[in-house]
């Protein structure tokens, strides 16, 4: 939070470059430090305004950090409910969400109906090599997709003066 390192137990800001996407809140610790448990993303409104289901994205990205920076985390809990506009009506967004969980190995994933239309996708993911190589691959695929088109794009006006910007400097260095 705030520039500091996420602490396990602390809640994670997700952020591309300084634009932050959202925050994970809570971010639970289980089981004597081994497991962590996530259901609360608060999305900011560039994250609200991505057209592309970038949850997935970041549901990767959140486990490929923990696996790298937290060895004792050997299992990670989701429960998943908030609604996502860009991905369709609530039985197509909870199909989604299994279908990501289930693409990286996880297990015991269940889905609830809430009222409302809502539902809570929850399951299980544990590490293991399979589980890991899955999630590396899954995690290539979605990189790949927002890897020319980012979430967090640079307006028209902004991008128009950069390109001076680069020009001029070009012109300064070719002494012209």
């Amino acid at each position: 939070m705030h520039g500091a390192p996420f602490r396990l137990g602390g809640p994670m800001q997700v952020f591309e470059g300084k634009t932050l996407l959202g925050t994970l809140d809570p971010v639970s610790v289980l089981k004597d430090g081994t497991e962590i448990h996530l259901e609360a993303f608060a999305p900011t409104q560039v994250f609200l305004d991505e057209r592309r289901h970038a949850g997935r994205l970041l549901l990767y990205e959140f486990c490929a950090y923990v696996t790298e920076h937290f060895p004792q985390i050997q299992a990670i809990s989701f429960a998943f409910a908030r609604p996502i506009d860009a991905v369709g009506r609530p039985a197509e967004q909870a199909a989604s969400r299994a279908e990501a969980m289930e693409r990286i190995g996880a297990v015991n994933i269940v889905v609830k109906p809430l009222t409302l239309g809502a539902h809570v996708v929850s399951g299980v993911w544990s590490y293991s090599e399979a589980n890991l190589a899955a999630l590396r691959a899954a995690l290539e695929e979605q990189r790949a997709i927002y890897r020319d088109k980012p979430i967090v794009r640079t307006s028209p006006a902004r991008l128009a003066l950069a390109r001076l910007a680069a020009l001029g400097s070009k012109r300064k260095r070719d002494g012209g």
